[in-house]
């Protein structure tokens, strides 16, 4: 398993930041999405890297009407 940190681009309100967590862990290769009410901008994804991309999760997130980029630490 891999983590990457999403710094999201919208304010996203508690219903809509429910509702993405659950989508987004609905996609193949995806085993856990983080998003807390304190840091909504920040969203932590868990996913099997053999098999999704990084790129390719922020291409699910677009899908989705939200945009972001990868942060390093």
């Amino acid at each position: 398993m891999h983590t990457i940190y999403i710094r999201i681009d919208e304010d996203l309100d508690a219903n809509r930041m429910s509702s993405l967590q659950q989508d987004m862990r609905g996609v193949s290769h995806i085993t856990d999405v983080e998003i807390h009410a304190k840091t909504p901008h920040d969203m932590l994804v868990e996913f099997e890297e053999d098999h999704i991309s990084p790129m390719a999760i922020l291409r699910e997130l677009g899908r989705r009407g939200v945009h972001g980029d990868i942060m390093t630490g």
